[in-house]
């Protein structure tokens, strides 16, 4: 199964190949600044598996750590597609859940930075949540830690 999207305008287009490896919802206040928004849908997916059409800008953000990422976005309508954050050195894309054709594809498998998650947000009982970053070993299956692993990322 492959998944479709873009931007707002139709200019920049992509195909993600493979499931992605993880999707979360990130609820801190960068990701909330940055989307306008009370949190997004992060989509991990390994770069070789994402094909772009289309010419997007990079713009560098600061992170709390210090590490920064990188967001990159449609020239001409502004819609932000993807992270790639600094930290990880693997060929690992945050591709924004907002921006697939259908977003009903990509539900959050957990929460992240619910600490600062919005007081008027209710989530489901049943969601599964970290205060701050996740914890690998619970948030994902043995097999997406395999696969992040064969990437590079050390877990």
């Amino acid at each position: 199964m492959s998944l479709h999207g873009g931007c707002m305008c139709g200019t920049v287009r992509y195909e993600i190949s493979t499931p992605p490896l993880f999707v979360h919802a990130c609820h801190c206040r960068d990701c909330q600044r940055f989307s306008g928004s009370a949190f997004v849908v992060l989509m991990g997916v390994p770069r070789d598996t994402f094909a772009l059409t289309g010419e997007v800008t990079r713009v560098t953000n600061p992170t709390p750590s210090g590490a920064g990422y990188d967001a990159y976005q449609c020239l001409r309508c502004a819609t932000l597609i993807w992270n790639k954050y600094h930290f990880v050195s693997a060929p690992l894309l945050a591709v924004r859940g907002g921006t697939l054709d259908d977003p009903s594809q990509a539900p959050p498998a957990y929460h992240i930075f619910t600490r600062s998650k919005q007081p008027w947000l209710t989530l489901p009982a049943e969601a599964i949540c970290f205060d701050g970053w996740l914890d690998p070993a619970t948030a994902w299956p043995p097999a997406t830690i395999e696969r992040l692993r064969a990437l590079g990322l050390g877990i």
